[in-house]
């Protein structure tokens, strides 16, 4: 190659390299910023945690009227059996 050649591309491939280098550790670190912010677990680990938090959320309401509605039958009965009986 002729040495013209060289002091054209020289600087070209330098700034190819330098950005290249740039981009990539810029891909490594927000990669890892990311990691970070979910405590260094996968996206998927926390979406399937949250789905199961959910899950169990929505059954503990429905737990919760089912008590309440068996509260108010149990009260109702006590309040039948509390009454005087009527000879007849």
């Amino acid at each position: 190659m002729a040495p013209e050649i060289i002091e054209l591309l020289a600087p070209f491939l330098a700034l190819v390299g330098v950005g290249g280098a740039t981009l990539l550790g810029m891909k490594m670190r927000y990669t890892h910023i990311q990691r970070t912010r979910l405590g260094g677990v996968a996206q998927q680990d926390v979406e399937r945690l949250s789905d199961a938090v959910d899950t169990l959320s929505a059954q503990v309401g429905l737990l919760r009227d089912q008590f309440l509605e068996l509260n108010e039958r149990v009260e109702f009965t006590e309040r039948l059996l509390e009454r005087p009986r009527s000879e007849g």
